[in-house]
């Protein structure tokens, strides 16, 4: 009785590039091994015969499916990269003694700019917001003995 042959690949060599490729298949019922993919007669699925869910149809289950990107397609995602690169600047940061509002690139950022200005390392506990600091803000702080 013959039938649909379920190929896979039994070798794999090269091609003029070098290239690797399958060079010999077999049929996983059938155990027959053939040197080129088996041509397949497109046949009208069973799943077009019905209109309504049937268990164990193929199509049927296929139409149930959701592809999705996970976090990858999320636009709010961060990478690895980014999000290593952003705690190791927190991490500079708090080894100088600052604390920033949080542990965002801005965020170490701003806190690193207001230190400079003050002069001494900004902490976001107890002082005012890192980016309204200014040279200004910073000499009051000093003349009233904040810092």
């Amino acid at each position: 009785m013959s039938h649909q042959h379920r190929s896979k690949v039994l070798e794999w060599g090269f091609n003029e590039k070098f290239d690797t490729i399958p060079t010999k298949y077999i049929c996983s019922d059938c155990k027959e091994t053939y040197e080129t993919v088996p041509v397949y007669q497109e046949s009208e699925s069973d799943h077009r015969q019905h209109a309504e869910y049937v268990e164990g149809c193929f199509g049927c289950k296929i139409r149930t499916l959701e592809l999705s990107t996970g976090d990858a397609g999320r636009a709010d995602s961060m990478s690895d990269k980014k999000w290593n690169a952003e705690l190791g600047a927190y991490a500079d940061a708090r080894a100088q003694g600052i604390q920033p509002a949080g542990t965002t690139m801005r965020a170490v950022q701003e806190a690193k700019a207001a230190s400079d200005k003050l002069g001494v390392a900004y902490n976001a506990e107890s002082m005012p917001a890192a980016k309204q600091i200014t040279k200004q803000t910073a000499n009051v702080m000093k003349e009233t003995k904040v810092i």
